[in-house]
């Protein structure tokens, strides 16, 4: 008898494809990065629920008891004074609660915006949770800075100024509240050849500016003028060592090595960070351009604290819009990011010791790690097409 021997067919073993492979990675990457993302949020949110629920003002004081007093508010705008005298005649705790909702309020729509230029649920979700959980946006509102607001003016400015010029212009004066800040915008605006955006913009601002002075009193003028000429040369030399080891510029990452703050040096420093932003403003349509530019914010200024590198939220939202590919956007996202909570670790705040020496827990990687980044743009991008410049309003 013959026995038919058969065999069994079994299925082929397939190998994923690269991009199919790459996907997984990126999505286990993003995954990992929103886990860090929490982690960070849940060590910061309860503080920072804690000083809008108990205080103190902190700083807010300094905005608060010269705007009620009709005073000049140190080197911000002197359209400071008339925009906060209204809520200074509020008690100041509640005056710092409605501060504290507003600039809340700030960064909230800024993570909404982020996440509307993505596509994937994993991608979204890291974007608008880095603009939530950057440690130096908690202590700006724990402490009652400004800066939440100006970064959704430049978010703002930004978003509205393919379609909506004349608003954009007003949005780009409200930076010259701490006018280092309008520098960057500024000279991109020059750069862009955007003339009427740009003397819109000095007109709004200078004008709020005189409206400031004019309310102050006569005197102003001259008491300004003084503290621009005093803080000119050299921004460190009115700080104590500790203040001068809680800049996020220049000057704070020289002394985060262990270096006396130079004036030389930070002047080479912000030459350099220019050049960059103008290499990467050369090859990038407009879109990257604005993304650069604020990325730009804090290299190009000699006075930046911790707290101000709050302007990071504006830079997610503004990367998040870029014509990069999305996998690039989001490591640009997450790795600065990152590398804003290892700053934060390593900058010693509160110091107990406010009389002592200038001391850092490590080196401030942030603002070298912010050209770095701009370099990289520069040197990856081609002049493509105008890449879209979408309307957020």
């Amino acid at each position: 008898m013959a026995v038919a021997s058969s065999t069994i067919a079994l299925p082929a073993r397939t190998l994923p494809d690269a991009a199919t492979l790459t996907r997984a990675l990126s999505r286990l990457a993003l995954l990992a990065a929103i886990g860090v993302e929490l982690a960070v949020l849940a060590a910061f949110l309860p503080a920072t629920l804690d000083h809008f629920v108990h205080g103190p003002v902190a700083d807010f004081h300094n905005l608060y008891a010269p705007a009620r007093d009709l005073q000049l508010i140190g080197l911000y705008s002197p359209a400071l004074t008339p925009l906060l005298f209204p809520l200074a005649h509020l008690p100041e705790m509640l005056a710092f609660r409605i501060f504290f909702t507003l600039s809340a309020a700030a960064v909230l729509a800024m993570a909404y915006v982020a996440q509307r230029h993505l596509t994937s649920p994993e991608a979204r979700v890291a974007a608008a949770l880095a603009v939530i959980a950057l440690p130096q946006m908690h202590w700006a509102l724990r402490l009652g800075h400004l800066t939440p607001l100006l970064a959704l003016a430049a978010v703002a400015a930004f978003l509205l100024l393919e379609r909506h010029p004349r608003v954009a212009a007003v949005a780009f004066a409200a930076l010259t509240l701490k006018p280092q800040y309008a520098v960057a915008p500024f000279l991109y605006l020059l750069w862009q050849r955007r003339f009427g955006v740009l003397g819109g913009a000095v007109v709004v601002g200078a004008a709020a500016a005189a409206a400031g002075l004019a309310a102050v009193g006569p005197s102003s003028v001259a008491d300004f003028w003084s503290l621009l000429v005093d803080w000119g040369p050299d921004s460190s030399d009115n700080l104590l060592p500790v203040q001068q080891s809680w800049m996020y510029s220049w000057p704070g990452v020289q002394v985060s090595l262990g270096l006396d703050p130079n004036p030389l040096l930070t002047a080479d420093l912000l030459l350099l960070s220019l050049a960059t932003a103008c290499l990467a403003w050369r090859r990038t349509g407009p879109a990257t351009g604005a993304a650069v530019t604020v990325l730009a914010m804090l290299p190009l200024t000699p006075y930046a604290q911790f707290y101000d590198a709050t302007l990071l939220t504006a830079a997610f939202v503004l990367l998040a819009r870029t014509n990069l590919a999305e996998t690039a956007r989001l490591c640009l996202i997450c790795g600065l990011f990152a590398i804003a909570v290892i700053t934060q670790a390593n900058t010693i705040f509160p110091n107990p010791d406010l009389l002592g020496d200038a001391q850092t827990g490590g080196v401030f990687w942030l603002t070298p790690a912010l050209v770095a980044v701009v370099a990289m743009i520069a040197l990856l991008s081609r002049r493509l097409a105008p890449d879209p410049a979408k309307d957020g309003a």
